[in-house]
């Protein structure tokens, strides 16, 4: 099997690799002053398995993601297209720290563009 035909979630090291970037992009996050009272009053040890969860599921993992609707969890909360940058920009700094090559960065943040509409609430104007 070649590296290319493992799924995302392998390439980057399976679940303990997995659960070690998610907490270190938490880290990474609460860390920014900008990101981090979105997350004032947060279980952060919940929030963290349930990010593990969607990760897995989204990176062709391990799926126990409960498919929270992810519009309605957001919403209200005032994350911009801004916030949801830099959150992207923290996971994958904590990506390229664990090792994770260009190509495997590039294709988890593409993964995770797919979710900014429902995590911002734009609307998607292409449909």
């Amino acid at each position: 099997m070649t590296d290319e035909s493992r799924a995302l979630f392998d390439r980057l090291g399976g679940t303990a690799a997995v659960a070690a970037i998610v907490q270190e992009m938490y880290a990474r996050v609460l860390d920014d002053p900008e990101l981090a009272p979105f997350f004032d009053g947060v279980s952060m040890d919940r929030l963290q398995t349930m990010q593990f969860h969607f990760l897995a599921s989204a990176f062709d993992g391990p799926a126990e993601y409960s498919g929270a609707d992810l519009t309605r969890i957001h919403s209200g909360r005032g994350i911009t297209a801004v916030h949801f940058a830099k959150f992207c920009g923290h996971f994958a700094d904590a990506l390229e720290d664990h090792g994770a090559s260009k190509r495997d960065v590039d294709d988890a943040l593409g993964r995770l563009a797919l979710y900014k509409d429902k995590i911002t609430g734009d609307a998607n104007v292409d449909g």
